[in-house]
């Protein structure tokens, strides 16, 4: 269980690890697990985890001496700032450390439940910034469900929990991050300003560079904001794509968030055909943030 937050944080989810921050930080990825929060362009904290770890007594011990030895001087249980006691209730709390300043930097702790260890640092040091982080790592979670959420910068994601996470690109323009299940490859695209792109080509344009499918099969939306694509080869186009390294089977869609002015994408492509049923759930889970919206909480 971790700690409720209060309406004036907002939730962050990437890869796994949820954790509510204040409304005015903000979250960039530098890492498959490594979060950096910012504030006014300034570091406030970092956070990063290992997921499924051996939670047994020795192996944490081996960890503490090996991040122990590029810290600091480590702070006994009984000296841990006050700030930082709510986390005893949540997690079994490691250690914390103090750099040369004397200052305190940062820690290490455990979720034993969760079999998630977490080393959080902070970049610029200030005793009044503990209680805001401590408030911060309280929220901390890993939930395990059938789908994993992904909310990070202005965009909301959920996806089957089996799809695991290949690679990402945030990008003036645009935020594209790569999943792959089985045999089957999911990437989804956040593009913007979505008037300006679409001036230069159109939603099918787009659709076609994005797949990089110069054959696919386009079906406008009857709203005229949105269309599919599909390529469903016959059994020598299979052999013929197969030959190429290529997946055969594709499946497409585009749609424009006329409300954030953003273009949404998600592409599948998989050796056999697609079941359209988890593309489907997946393009009505993908989101753009609304400001008025930030704060509220994702269940």
């Amino acid at each position: 269980m971790s700690a409720e937050p209060d309406k004036n944080k907002r939730l962050v989810a990437w890869n796994g690890v949820y954790i509510h921050i204040p409304a005015d930080w903000d979250a960039r990825v530098s890492g498959p697990r490594h979060l950096v929060f910012e504030k006014d362009f300034q570091p406030q904290l970092q956070i990063r985890w290992e997921k499924s770890v051996n939670c047994s007594p020795g192996f944490l011990q081996e960890k503490l001496t090996h991040y122990a030895g590029r810290m600091g001087s480590l702070v006994t249980k009984d000296n841990y700032p006050a700030e930082l006691h709510k986390l005893k209730d949540t997690f079994d709390l490691l250690s914390c450390y103090r750099g040369e300043s004397g200052m305190f930097e940062g820690g290490i702790f455990v979720c034993t439940a969760r079999q998630i260890l977490v080393l959080f640092q902070l970049p610029c040091p200030d005793p009044p910034l503990l209680k805001e982080v401590g408030d911060c790592l309280a929220t901390l979670s890993s939930r395990t469900h059938a789908e994993i959420l992904w909310r990070i910068q202005d965009f909301s994601l959920a996806i089957p929990v089996s799809y695991l996470l290949k690679d990402y690109t945030f990008a003036a323009g645009l935020t594209r991050l790569s999943f792959y299940s089985s045999d089957l490859f999911l990437q989804t695209c956040t593009l913007g300003p979505a008037d300006s792109r679409l001036d230069r080509q159109s939603l099918e344009e787009i659709l076609v560079t994005l797949s990089d499918t110069p054959e696919l099969n386009i079906v406008a939306g009857k709203d005229g904001n949105s269309c599919e694509g599909h390529r469903t080869p016959t059994i020598l186009k299979q052999i013929f794509f197969r030959l190429r390294r290529e997946k055969p089977f594709i499946w497409a869609r585009i749609w424009h968030d006329a409300a954030s002015n953003r273009l949404l994408a998600v592409v599948f492509s998989s050796n056999r055909p697609i079941p359209l049923t988890t593309p489907q759930k997946i393009c009505g889970q993908y989101e753009i943030i609304q400001k008025e919206n930030s704060t509220k909480e994702n269940s």
